[in-house]
């Protein structure tokens, strides 16, 4: 089945489809014009003859058809078909018209009505019956033709899904493999000989191998990060970034975390999102002030919302604030913050910090974001950090009240 794809440009025939709905609508109401004007045109009783039960004939025999006309152009005006599809409904209405009102003058000929009045009272049957019958049969196939579309559609986009995330898959494991194997042995081999001889350059390249390895676990959350998500579920915000922080070295860096919000995601996603926000906002949020004393990580639960970006003012460390906005959540720090022009560069592939090192935390957070079709925005805090604020964010409508939480947290 192929699927057409339509320009901006409208041509005739699609022009003269749009008017159709209204064009059937005007058949409609000149059958129930021509059905009364010609009862009493060619009636002697006037005014009373509303009360014969002629009258009721005639009526019954084309009104409820001509009503079914009306309603039905109305219907096709305001339904989701598209005006492509308002061709093969004409056709029908025109056949079906066409084709009984024939068959009814071929058995007008050879049985007269035998009166003026009674033979266009049955042409006036003919085209109501005839016009009612296509149209519905042409809105029935026009709305089968429509699914069929749709769900052609829809496979080739699960078809283009899964391909996608088989390429992704492929990368993901080329690099575990391929880059990670190769790096072991080195890194190996390193600790051996620094149990030889310990030295600056070797101290060097270890680090330079842990850095590697880093990069290859982020370069691999980056890639399945891109997975169109399929199935989501309620995730408590609250239970998993207070699990998230846990697991992200954060040194003497305080949480305050507010939200209270449940949301539909991918938990797995959502963990990435938030562990990659906390650790970029400790490697490259200093203040400049905060002491490096000890490993002691200072955390604040509080139950009730203050104002947005109420970081601790004064604090000699740098304070992580996790909060709720309308239709999503923000994650805001106190830190050196972002400069302005380069707040979208930092969302991107291949950004480098000013450190020379490649800046994938980020990049992971924004394929998180569009894999939900979310919104994220890189903005200044009230205290002149950065501040990122995830919009158009689906929130659970299971819950209610005023502390949704889980009760049991979402474990790492």
């Amino acid at each position: 089945m192929f699927i057409q794809q339509t320009t901006g440009e409208v041509t005739d025939p699609e022009r003269h489809s749009d008017s159709l709905p209204a064009l059937i609508q005007g058949v409609g109401w000149l059958l129930l014009l021509g059905i009364i004007g010609n009862y009493f045109y060619f009636s002697d009783a006037g005014l009373p003859a509303v009360l014969t039960a002629d009258f009721v004939v005639s009526m019954l025999a084309v009104v409820p058809f001509a009503a079914v006309i009306i309603v039905g152009g109305f219907w096709l005006g305001n339904s989701d078909l598209t005006s492509s599809r308002y061709q093969r409904v004409g056709i029908w209405f025109i056949g079906g018209l066409g084709g009984f009102l024939l068959l009814n003058l071929m058995m007008m000929w050879t049985w007269p009505a035998g009166s003026l009045r009674w033979t266009i009272g049955w042409a006036l049957f003919a085209v109501a019956v005839g016009g009612s019958g296509g149209l519905v049969a042409g809105i029935f196939e026009a709305r089968a033709i429509s699914r069929a579309v749709e769900a052609e559609r829809q496979r080739l986009q699960r078809e283009a899904v899964e391909q996608r995330n088989e390429r992704l898959d492929e990368f993901a494991a080329v690099v575990a493999h391929d880059l990670r194997n190769p790096l072991n042995v080195a890194s190996g081999q390193l600790e051996l000989e620094r149990m030889d001889r310990d030295s600056e350059h070797l101290q060097t390249a270890a680090t330079a191998m842990g850095r590697m390895e880093t990069l290859i676990d982020r370069t691999l959350t980056l890639a399945r990060s891109g997975h169109v998500i399929s199935e989501t579920e309620a995730v408590d915000i609250g239970a998993l970034v207070d699990s998230c922080w846990e697991a992200v070295p954060t040194g003497d860096t305080t949480l305050q975390n507010e939200t209270t919000a449940v949301i539909d995601a991918d938990p797995d996603r959502l963990r990435h999102l938030f562990e990659n926000l906390f650790r970029n906002a400790v490697e490259h949020g200093s203040t400049g002030s905060r002491t490096e004393s000890d490993d002691s990580v200072r955390y604040s639960h509080t139950g009730s919302r203050p104002g947005a970006d109420d970081l601790e003012r004064g604090s000699t460390g740098l304070t992580i604030r996790v909060g709720d906005i309308t239709g999503g959540f923000y994650i805001a720090d106190n830190g050196s913050g972002i400069p302005p022009e380069k707040r979208e560069a930092v969302l991107d592939d291949g950004y480098t910090t000013t450190d020379g090192e490649g800046g994938l935390g980020l990049a992971i957070v924004q394929r998180i974001v569009e894999a939900h079709d979310w919104n994220i925005d890189v903005t200044e805090s009230n205290e002149g950090g950065t501040r990122f604020e995830i919009t158009d964010v689906t929130r659970d409508r299971s819950k209610n009240g005023t502390d949704t939480r889980s009760k049991t947290p979402i474990q790492p």
